[in-house]
């Protein structure tokens, strides 16, 4: 019984630290969502938040594959006793209320960002396909007056 004690401790440290997880992850979006707002996309500012992204979404795995492991060894044990563990279970609550909150807020703002990119990339595309027009017709029209014969002098070598 103990050592359910123990267990518990073990859970409400790992739910502390999926905070902090969750909290960069929000910070990294935000980073993410100034890029896509500046006037200039910095790809190599975006992707560095990408590659940080990915790390923290790896510890989150890691850290809810224990949390779950953890849990299913002592939740017989807590459900045949409930109120001796009402303390530790009520900060359990608390913690798993927070991650929530900040997961819903997260998945708020990825949305935003998706929309954000979305119009940011359609408008890149917009602007390369006016260049890549324009480089046409002027290469075109390059062309056309290199290969143009002199019309005067054509005629003129006629009437003789």
């Amino acid at each position: 019984m103990e050592q359910v004690s123990e267990y518990l401790k073990l859970l409400e440290e790992s739910l502390s630290k999926k905070i902090t997880i969750l909290q960069a992850l929000l910070e990294a979006s935000q980073r993410q969502s100034d890029i896509a707002d500046g006037e200039e996309f910095d790809l190599d500012a975006f992707e560095g938040t990408l590659d940080q992204k990915e790390g923290l979404l790896n510890q989150l795995e890691e850290l809810d594959n224990g949390f779950e492991r953890v849990f299913n060894q002592i939740q017989g044990e807590v459900k045949k006793d409930p109120p001796r563990y009402r303390a530790e279970i009520q900060k359990l609550q608390d913690l798993v209320r927070k991650c929530t909150d900040i997961g819903v807020e997260l998945q708020a703002m990825e949305e935003r960002n998706k929309a954000k990119l979305s119009v940011k990339f359609a408008n890149q595309q917009r602007e390369l396909r006016q260049i890549k027009t324009s480089s046409k017709v002027a290469s075109t029209y390059y062309k056309s007056m290199t290969n143009k014969q002199p019309d005067d002098s054509y005629f003129m070598d006629q009437k003789k």
